[in-house]
């Protein structure tokens, strides 16, 4: 062949990639999956991300309910070279993340945007704050945004896929998304309209041909049946245990998010619902997309008039409606936690956002030119959002269970509480061979048969509560015993004093040590402590969390020793107070 003639070929090879990188939206996810990398923590920064790099690592039942898909997709790329296994499941979270942003910068297109506004659309989505912390920790929600994004692709009428393609391909992908996280439910006015539509393409047997899709996506809960280990959330042997896992039963079911949540207002969480939505698309997108979605229903463009209102059905059945069912306070820590529920609304919205962008993009002279500048706008606005990033990646709560674990004595006993401690040190003994002779107790699962019964079988038998009979077993064992600070019940039966950022329980009629002993004992546990990372602010999540344990200590110790009437010990304790809590608390 003549050179002249390979390289014609070579450059229109070149020519062709270059378009495709630009309008179909590889360019902007190839960025954001080296943005994701690069964010990628090699720290656990709350319980579930530790839960989930644990099983990553070991395999096993995640909590319901049980979220199979996503830990297959992490045991799938254990193999990744991330420094420990927080970090390797960060990686294989962040290419869901990248992999969601091409995805919905296809479904904006189908939905009729150009390449344009459906790239700068995504790319304000992608560097929001929170599509930046859930793309780059180990999480569900990033496979969820992906699951909502394919929904809302096929379903299209310029999708990818006709007729009974069309249907099996939203049928499989409503199953595993439902195998991942039972809120994908929420998206699916438009993945029914989807059906139908392929049913109307073809014939009424595509109806069958969608729910058999759906029974094959939801056999990862298959796995549940097999994943026992260390790891593993209780136990499924049966089919009426599968069940009582898929459907939540241990939180009270389907529609209930936090056991012991307490009453709040509807009207608060869905306020911060709104906040957050209106803030990743730094408020005015976010205001033009509603508006539009508005316009498309009444005037019908790029997709049908029921399309749209599907579209806007499932945005407030994600968004508001869900909110609204929250008993968590969206204040705080409570905020922290309510905020991943908002990834999937903030995604729907990339659509009508897209579409409020393509007229005014329509006039732009060189399109692909400013569809690069869209992709160096997403670099700009993820590197505006590190600071806010790297406060949440805080190792804070992974060094504060270490701390905990490497202060304890020889087969010492600890019986946590908090999420955080519960499967932080769960991660930290499993996956990272963190001092396996203490025996590190999850006080809130003792009510269940499983739990107790797993202590059991290895020499130690608990009641189903953590009243003072907790204390009677754990004294009884002869081995050093150590409690929560939230176990009043215990600490009121048994002499205790403060140690680390738990409580020392001594056999009963022991005679505590003195203030001056308790604050020199814990100045030599805190001499240990590894805390050279940059000091947490107050509303920095579980890395706050730490530090307020740090600081309770010495706050209980300064009590003690101004009531010993040593003022100036109680005072220089309190200074250590000042200090070890979170800034601005």
């Amino acid at each position: 062949m003549h050179y002249d003639t390979v390289t014609g070929i070579i450059e229109d090879l070149r020519r062709v990639l270059a378009s495709s990188a630009i309008e179909r939206g590889w360019l902007l996810a190839l960025g954001a999956l080296i943005v994701y990398v690069a964010l990628a923590s090699p720290y656990i920064v709350d319980g579930d991300s530790a839960e989930f790099a644990t099983l990553g690592a070991l395999g096993g039942r995640a909590h319901p309910s049980g979220y199979p898909l996503y830990v297959l997709w992490l045991r799938a790329w254990s193999w990744l070279p991330g420094t420990t296994p927080a970090h390797t499941a960060a990686f294989a979270t962040a290419i869901l993340g990248a992999l969601t942003l091409g995805v919905l910068h296809a479904a904006c297109r189908a939905w009729g945007a150009r390449p344009l506004p459906a790239t700068i659309a995504v790319a304000m989505f992608g560097a929001a704050p929170i599509a930046l912390r859930y793309h780059s920790e180990a999480e569900v929600f990033a496979m969820n945004g992906l699951v909502a994004a394919l929904v809302v692709w096929l379903a299209a009428a310029n999708g990818p896929l006709r007729g009974r393609w069309r249907g099996a391909a939203l049928g499989l992908v409503a199953g595993l998304g439902l195998a991942n996280h039972l809120t994908c439910v929420l998206v699916a006015p438009i993945g029914v309209y989807g059906v139908v539509r392929a049913a109307r393409e073809s014939r009424p047997a595509t109806y069958g041909v969608a729910v058999l899709g759906l029974a094959i996506g939801l056999l990862p809960y298959a796995y549940l049946l097999i994943a026992d280990g260390p790891a593993s959330w209780g136990t499924v042997s049966t089919p009426s245990e599968l069940v009582a896992m898929v459907t939540r039963r241990a939180y009270g079911g389907t529609t209930s998010f936090m056991l012991h949540g307490a009453p709040v207002p509807w009207t608060a969480n869905v306020a911060a619902c709104l906040a957050t939505i209106a803030r990743s698309w730094l408020w005015l997108p976010a205001a033009l997309g509603v508006a539009m979605l508005g316009v498309r229903i009444a005037r019908p463009a790029g997709e049908t008039r029921w399309a749209w209102a599907l579209l806007a059905a499932s945005l407030v059945l994600a968004g508001p409606l869900l909110a609204s069912r929250f008993n968590i306070d969206p204040h705080g820590l409570g905020l922290y936690v309510c905020q991943r529920f908002h990834l999937l609304p903030a995604l729907l919205l990339a659509v009508p956002v897209a579409a409020a962008l393509d007229p005014p993009c329509a006039r732009v002279p060189r399109p692909r030119a400013a569809a690069v500048l869209a992709v160096l706008g997403f670099l700009a606005l993820s590197v505006a959002g590190l600071p806010r990033i790297a406060r949440i990646a805080s190792p804070a709560m992974q060094l504060g269970m270490q701390n905990l674990l490497r202060a304890l004595p020889h087969d010492a006993i600890a019986v946590v509480v908090a999420d955080d401690q519960c499967l932080g040190g769960r991660y930290l003994q499993l996956a990272r061979g963190e001092r396996p002779d203490v025996a590190l107790v999850c006080g809130g699962l003792l009510p269940t048969r499983w739990y107790r019964a797993g202590w059991a079988s290895r020499g130690l038998a608990m009641p189903p509560d953590t009243g003072a009979r907790l204390g009677d077993a754990l004294v009884a064992t002869g081995r050093p015993v150590f409690v929560d600070r939230s176990l009043g019940d215990v600490r009121a039966a048994f002499p205790s004093y403060p140690f680390g950022v738990v409580y020392r329980v001594l056999p009963r009629g022991t005679t505590l040590p003195p203030p001056g002993k308790i604050a020199a004992i814990n100045r030599e546990v805190y001499r240990a402590f590894d805390l050279d990372y940059p000091h947490p602010g107050a509303g920095d999540g579980y890395a706050a969390i730490a530090h307020r344990r740090y600081a309770g200590t010495w706050a209980a110790i300064a009590n003690l020793l101004a009531a010993g009437g040593d003022l100036e010990a109680g005072r220089a304790a309190f200074e250590l107070t000042r200090q070890l809590d979170p800034t601005d608390d």
